[in-house]
């Protein structure tokens, strides 16, 4: 593997429909529908074919379990990747950020992969809380989620899965939510999964005086920001699941990507954990 050769293609597999203030933003503007794209992500290392999250089943089951789905001609994962010309066949790791319904269907029809996912989050989704059967599509609605029957390699903390592609552990959207890192030309990728939504997430909300504009989807909010200000740290560039502006490139890297700034202080807009820069005055 070199970083040289090293290409990652997103995938989306289809379009949901949300809602602003109960999902993308905190204090969003509740009732206010958005439509957010559902994208995995192919990496190529050159020596490795690897997939991240496996995308959207069909656009009957989605509507029906979970959100307004429509698929606007795109592919679910297996057939997207054929159109690249890669065989489902011919990847041999699937990295798993979590195991929510829409990061996990088709993750079957890559038969000659390593499942990897952490321990944490697989003890989670075999038994989830209640309010989130549906997340996790539980057998207590009468369906199968799409891994019943996978045997799972688990990680938990900072790890390296092949040179030059490593996870950690971003907690907060669920309990064993992890982020993976892929090194190459243009700096560190982090594929965020879902530790936040959109490219705002990880911007400030400065009439809250809010260093990021945090999702409002957690199931613990502190460790949600953690996680986001983790990500803040290790990012040159950050290729969130359900942001469509992300397709405006077929690959990355690629001529034009905006690389970020890791860490920028921004006045009036603190950080908590770290405590770098200054609270606004009166907080």
């Amino acid at each position: 593997m070199s970083i040289e050769e090293t290409k990652i293609y997103p995938i989306n597999t289809g379009w949901l429909e949300t809602d602003q203030g109960t999902y993308i933003f905190w204090k969003g503007a509740a009732g206010e529908k958005m439509w957010i794209p559902v994208i995995c992500y192919f990496v190529d290392t050159g020596e490795h074919k690897i997939l991240v999250d496996t995308g959207l089943p069909d656009e009957e089951r989605s509507t029906k379990y979970h959100h307004k789905c429509e698929k606007r001609g795109c592919l679910e994962s297996p057939d997207a990747l054929r159109a690249l010309g890669v065989e489902p066949e011919e990847i041999d790791i699937c990295i798993f950020t979590h195991l929510h319904w829409d990061h996990a269907h088709n993750m079957k029809a890559y038969s000659n992969a390593r499942y990897i996912c952490t321990q944490t989050e697989f003890t989670w989704a075999m038994n989830p809380l209640p309010l989130y059967y549906r997340s996790y599509e539980s057998p207590i609605l009468g369906i199968e989620s799409p891994f019943t029957g996978c045997v799972f390699e688990f990680v938990e903390g900072d790890t390296e899965i092949v040179p030059g592609v490593s996870v950690f552990p971003t907690p907060g959207h669920c309990p064993g939510h992890q982020c993976v890192t892929v090194r190459t030309t243009a700096g560190d990728a982090v594929l965020v999964g879902d530790a936040f939504f959109r490219l705002e997430n990880i911007e400030p909300n400065l009439a809250e005086h809010w260093r990021y504009w945090v999702p409002a989807r957690f199931v613990n909010s502190i460790d949600g920001w953690k996680s986001i200000e983790e990500i803040d740290k290790r990012a040159d560039y950050v290729l969130p699941a359900h942001d469509e502006r992300i397709l405006e490139f077929d690959v990355y890297p690629s001529p034009g990507i905006a690389i970020r700034k890791r860490r920028e202080v921004i006045p009036g807009a603190p950080f908590f954990f770290t405590g770098i820069g200054p609270r606004p005055e009166n907080s």
